[in-house]
């Protein structure tokens, strides 16, 4: 025979299952957090109900089973989840939800995020970013340099730096990408240019300034080199190994020209 499925449970048993005191218990039945019946003239607390206001505050724990609160994390942030999210303060979640309008409710005092709320403000900013982003950005990173940290390598005012970058006859060469709220160079477009001009130097390089200064026994130069030797500009240098005047390859970043070719 089968067992009939028990769809009620005494106000003790629920006390218990959430390691409560008597007041506690009936006040959560007072406020009627879930749905009741009598039966055999006492109260008994529903199950069915009861499960879905535990699924849905996370205030209350049971004694032994799963963490309260799965359907309303499934829908919800606490600002204290946004906080560890984001990697900020938690005054930063307040400020913002206050700035930027946020959408919010209150389940027993405490403030929750919709998560359709949070994803439509993450998407129309870019300061902030997810742990999930902020990992794909420090791919990103890596072959990347930012405005301060091209003026640390050129040992150059940052000023100066904008102006080569954004402003200067060279600053169609260079690649850019946007992560999080700053634009960044890549490294490979910077040491492209790098390699074609001869008015900066990088922190503790000396770079050659004429003929006499580069070992010309070497089998093979670098595009700067190349272009010192042969008395022409850099981008002539690109050129020429485009049209295959020139054999280069790659290597660490730059494009290494053979010797026998020039």
């Amino acid at each position: 025979m089968t067992k009939k499925k028990k769809t009620t449970m005494s106000v003790p048993e629920m006390q218990r299952l959430l390691g409560l005191g008597k007041t506690d218990a009936y006040w959560l039945v007072k406020k009627q957090c879930f749905e009741t019946v009598v039966v055999a003239g006492k109260m008994r607390v529903v199950i069915d109900s009861f499960e879905h206001w535990y699924a849905n505050q996370v205030k209350h724990s049971k004694v032994h089973g799963p963490p309260p609160g799965k359907e309303l994390r499934a829908k919800s942030y606490s600002p204290q989840e946004l906080a560890e999210e984001l990697g900020v303060a938690l005054s930063t979640i307040y400020d913002i939800i206050k700035r930027c309008h946020i959408e919010t409710f209150e389940v027993d005092t405490w403030m929750r995020i919709p998560k359709d709320s949070f994803r439509k403000w993450y998407s129309a900013q870019h300061k902030y970013r997810t742990r999930a982003d902020r990992a794909r950005d420090a791919v990103l990173e890596a072959d990347t340099l930012t405005m301060p940290a091209v003026a640390r390598l050129l040992q150059i005012p940052r000023k100066d730096v904008y102006t080569i970058l954004l402003y200067g006859k060279d600053r169609h060469q260079f690649e850019f990408v946007t992560i999080g709220d700053r634009r960044r160079v890549t490294k490979a477009s910077f040491e492209r240019w790098y390699s074609g001009q001869n008015k900066f130097c990088k922190t503790g390089n000396t770079p050659p300034r004429s003929c006499n200064e580069i070992d010309q026994t070497k089998s093979a130069f670098s595009m700067r080199e190349a272009a010192i030797l042969l008395h022409i500009t850099y981008n002539d240098v690109r050129q020429m190994i485009q049209s295959g005047e020139l054999a280069a390859e790659k290597c660490a970043e730059m494009s290494i020209v053979n010797a026998k070719k020039i």
